[in-house]
């Protein structure tokens, strides 16, 4: 057999090694580093102690801030913070794209695909996250987020309402198939 066909063959069966194992690897490596961060916020030299103290404590929180009367001690607590002027607005913006995902405000809800040009064929797949800009003079607009493929960024598009499609598709699948650029595909 000729060596260049053997090598063609190793460096094929090489790279495709590497497009098996480099998610499984990077995954790990990001886990197992997010793990060894949080574990070593609390210093203790028992391994996974400071985690599991971490988990604790972050459910005791959300526990009690779903209480009655925790409830206005946290929104004491929160309104004293939003009067810091840096805090504020780095506070609000991260609140803001949590509550987003989850909770009672969720603005993710509804997927679309949103056409941006009249002539061109080509639609973006996105969220409607404002149906009433009547506040900005358009009450004939909506607007729709536009996650960007392998990325935390996007692009916020006010566009006709005629020009929205509603999508009757999980949002959870949405976004898995937008984040991915597709390849995760959609629930048939």
């Amino acid at each position: 057999m000729d060596k260049s066909i053997i090598m063609k063959k190793f460096i094929s069966y090489f790279l495709r090694g590497i497009f098996f194992t480099a998610p499984i690897i990077i995954t790990m490596y990001i886990l197992i580093s997010a793990f060894n961060y949080l574990d070593s916020l609390i210093p203790i030299n028992i391994p996974g102690i400071g985690i599991l103290i971490i988990i604790s404590a972050v459910t005791l929180l959300g526990y009690l801030g779903s209480l009655v009367f925790a409830k206005p001690i946290f929104t004491i607590l929160e309104t004293s913070l939003e009067k810091l002027p840096i805090f504020n607005y780095i506070y609000k913006s991260l609140k803001d794209v949590f509550s987003s995902f989850s909770g009672e405000s969720k603005k993710f809800k509804q997927p679309v695909l949103v056409k941006l040009e009249k002539d061109i064929e080509v639609q973006r797949l996105g969220f409607v996250t404002e149906t009433d800009l009547t506040s900005l003079g358009k009450p004939d607009m909506v607007a729709v987020y536009v996650p960007d493929s392998y990325a935390f960024s996007g692009n916020l598009f006010v566009v006709p309402k005629s020009s929205v499609e509603y999508l009757d598709i999980p949002v959870a699948d949405a976004m898995k198939f937008i984040v991915s650029g597709g390849i995760s595909g959609l629930p048939k």
